[in-house]
């Protein structure tokens, strides 16, 4: 049986166009096929010459059995020169396609260097449920050429006190460039009446992340929606007699969808940080095709930061505090390298008690899949930071959405633009002193 480059793909992961590394084998495998080629190509025939030599020097004193073992080893040297003749170019594309993995997988981090386009999706003051400024990407995905681009929008706060909008809830925009984008007609898509009972004018999804899982053909969401008690039940849009600032008693919900747009709630997320009246929400989470990892904040006894784990993404295992994180009310987002476990965190920790949350600072971070609670290599990428940022590789180039401020003076999602080039491959150098274990 043959190997062909076909076969190649059962040894790479296919993952948004590209082929990705699976923990370095086809580096390895690359190496072993070239180095068997060269040894066989310059190094056997030798071998196979001296024999010849001898055969024909010796003649009849090597006697007929020993000119038909020569014969015999002579069809096995052309096999396998012919067999290491054909792993050649196989060889070379695995190394070709490891180091083109590895040139595409770092994020450029001189921001001077990206392109602004500028806004792809600001809120409609004319739609009621996105009637006061507040906007903020939840998830981008590129699904069949189609990029599906969720964000939350609507108020947060008292709603009634504030000017009457509505609870903040999840909508949809599609596009087929990345930047011209279009609202979905029946937004919003997820509201928080579908994840719990309506009790305060405080209710909202107050956050969500969002993104298309291609082997589980998918869209998976984690959600931190707020649930205050209270008698009362408002209607969506406004009236009833609500109270505001209540005790709250919010959770980590999980939610898929198969288009985007129609969303089956799954319930509350085992495995996170749950406590009654306290304010739990979701953070940002990676897959990398067996195991989710998931980041929490909690607001009780300060803004904190939790960590959890586990291949049911709806009954994961609470691994602990993240004391490093530990900064303010903002969340965090993540990006997964190709390694499968290689994580940067992205965040603007506003409002906290970070060194540099005083300057609003946007920070990237490294941790593992394996090992959550070390972070490592902090760094300052942007002097004035945002707090929602979404990182897609596309084909040839990176795409950075953001949301200046998830909050109602606020009211643009953006975008930024990076070719992809062999320097993406250098790793950055973070300052020193900045970077912070778990122990």
């Amino acid at each position: 049986m043959g190997f062909s480059p076909k076969k190649l793909e059962e040894i790479l992961r296919l993952k948004d166009g590209h082929f990705h590394l699976v923990n370095g084998g086809s580096l390895l495998l690359a190496c072993i096929l070239l180095l068997f080629y060269v040894r066989v190509k310059f190094l056997e025939p030798n071998i196979y010459r001296d024999g010849m030599n001898a055969i024909v020097g010796g003649g009849l004193a090597m006697g007929k059995k020993q000119m038909w073992y020569r014969a015999k080893v002579d069809h096995s040297r052309r096999v396998i020169h012919m067999i290491a003749r054909r792993l050649l170019p196989v060889g070379i594309l695995t190394l070709t396609m490891a180091m083109q993995t590895f040139a595409l997988d770092t994020i450029p981090e001189k921001l001077s260097d990206w392109t602004e386009k500028g806004i792809v999706l600001q809120n409609n003051t004319n739609i009621a449920w996105e009637e006061k400024p507040g906007i903020a990407i939840s998830g981008l995905s590129k699904v069949g050429g189609i990029y599906y681009l969720h964000y939350l929008a609507g108020f947060d706060g008292c709603w009634n006190e504030d000017g009457g909008v509505n609870h903040q809830s999840l909508g949809l925009a599609i596009s087929t460039d990345g930047v011209n984008f279009t609202k979905n007609s029946a937004n919003p898509v997820l509201k928080p009446h579908n994840f719990v009972p309506v009790s305060s004018e405080e209710e909202g999804i107050r956050t969500a992340f969002v993104q298309y899982l291609p082997s589980k053909e998918k869209f998976y969401g984690y959600f931190g929606v707020e649930s205050p008690g209270g008698a009362q039940t408002c209607n969506f849009g406004g009236g009833g007699t609500c109270g505001c600032n209540v005790d709250v008693d919010a959770r980590v919900f999980g939610a898929t969808s198969v288009d985007g747009k129609s969303w089956t709630v799954e319930g509350p997320v085992n495995g996170t940080y749950d406590n009654s009246g306290s304010e739990v929400y979701a953070s940002g989470w990676v897959y990398n095709g067996s195991q989710f990892g998931l980041y929490v904040t909690t607001a009780e006894g300060g803004q904190k930061k939790s960590a959890s784990k586990g291949s049911n993404s709806w009954s994961l295992s609470e691994l602990g505090g993240v004391s490093a994180l530990d900064w303010g009310w903002s969340g965090l987002d993540a990006y997964l390298h190709d390694d499968n476990n290689t994580i940067t965190l992205i965040y603007d920790p506003a409002g906290g008690s970070h060194p540099g949350s005083n300057n609003d600072d946007l920070y990237f971070a490294t941790t593992h899949l394996d090992d959550m609670k070390n972070i490592q290599q902090e760094r300052v990428v942007q002097s004035n930071g945002v707090e929602r940022n979404v990182i897609i590789r596309d084909g040839n180039e990176w795409k950075w959405y953001y949301s200046e401020e998830p909050a109602w003076n606020k009211s643009t999602i953006k975008l930024r633009t990076h070719p992809i080039t062999n320097v993406d491959n250098i790793p950055p150098n973070p300052p020193k002193n900045l970077n912070v274990t778990e122990e």
